[in-house]
């Protein structure tokens, strides 16, 4: 799909396991000498389902390492020199740099945190170091690349320190820059910026570009409101939706804040039910912007997402293929 609108670069964090997903990048790598495309490998049957395609191009891999009792990823250095042995042999693959997406990583302690991603970091220098030793890149210019929102001071800072002898590229996959929330990014941020050095810190701080609007559809109760939007329609696997503005349409309109008690407290498949204090001004019909927790999944549920600018004007619009 993003090939098809024009995206001529792609690095796919994940792997390509299945014949039909391999069958049809090998044929976009064969039918377009300028797409540049990139996807993982962790295992030695990962990179032999890729060689099996037995296209024009080879593909280019990135090799992925894990950590133990994590998510995808080599798990330790031997096995993970092995994962780059087996493309370096391939005729049909070619080793490009490491990855590691330390994002899994989220606990209470920011301490203990910090401590675990910065030991991953090494563990992946390491396994890049090896690499380069054995000359098992295949690549004019070494990726080194992390994923992840919450710890990309620390990727930056770690990542940037290899030297591998060679040219490399340091890549961050901060997914949740674009968009940020009032929720679970916003907190692990807010660590983030406690890390920094005082002269990186600048004025501000990101900002959260992606509001839910409802609209009020009942107030059965001096202290209860409902609005038109529910689970299909907003994240709620981490946190619920915050109540941040209202308005009352017509002429004169405009986003308020709204007052301290404002609470979503549950969601049903269509309805939010928000507690409000009962000297609240809410009526049927007026509106009420809210924040959101874990961008993803709530992009996940709109295929077309509208820009607006300071006064809520419609200035474009942005299709989604989650």
């Amino acid at each position: 799909m993003a090939h098809q609108y024009g995206v001529k670069r792609i690095l796919l964090a994940n792997q390509l396991v299945s014949e039909g997903a391999i069958d049809s990048v090998q044929r976009l790598l064969d039918e377009d000498p300028a797409f540049d495309f990139t996807c993982l490998v962790d295992s030695l049957e990962a990179v032999r389902r890729l060689e099996a395609a037995r296209g024009g191009r080879p593909f280019q891999v990135l090799l992925e390492v894990g950590i133990p009792g994590g998510r995808t990823g080599a798990r330790g250095e031997e096995p993970a020199l092995a994962v780059a042995r087996a493309a370096k042999a391939s005729p049909h693959v070619r080793l490009r740099g490491v990855e590691c997406f330390e994002g899994i990583i989220s606990a209470s302690d920011g301490g203990v945190d910090r401590e675990k991603v910065e030991r991953w970091l090494d563990a992946l220098a390491a396994v890049a170091r090896r690499c380069a030793d054995e000359d098992l890149f295949e690549t004019d210019e070494v990726l080194l690349t992390a994923g992840g929102s919450a710890y990309f001071d620390l990727v930056a800072a770690a990542l940037s320190r290899i030297d591998l002898r060679q040219r490399t590229r340091v890549l961050l996959r901060s997914g949740c820059y674009a968009f940020h929330d009032v929720g679970h990014y916003a907190r692990l941020v807010a660590r983030l910026e406690a890390r920094l050095p005082e002269t990186w810190r600048i004025p501000g701080s990101l900002q959260p570009a992606v509001e839910i609007w409802g609209r009020v559809l009942s107030r059965p109760e001096p202290g209860l409101a409902f609005l038109d939007f529910g689970k299909r329609d907003v994240s709620h696997d981490i946190d619920l939706p915050r109540p941040m503005l209202w308005a009352r349409p017509g002429p004169a309109a405009r986003a308020r804040p709204v007052q301290d008690g404002w609470k979503i407290a549950s969601l049903y498949d269509q309805h939010a039910r928000v507690v409000v204090p009962a000297s609240a001004e809410l009526a049927v019909g007026d509106l009420v912007g809210c924040g959101i927790s874990h961008p993803c999944t709530t992009f996940d549920k709109w295929e077309l997402i509208f820009v607006v600018d300071d006064e809520y004007r419609i200035i474009d619009a942005v299709r989604t293929f989650f």
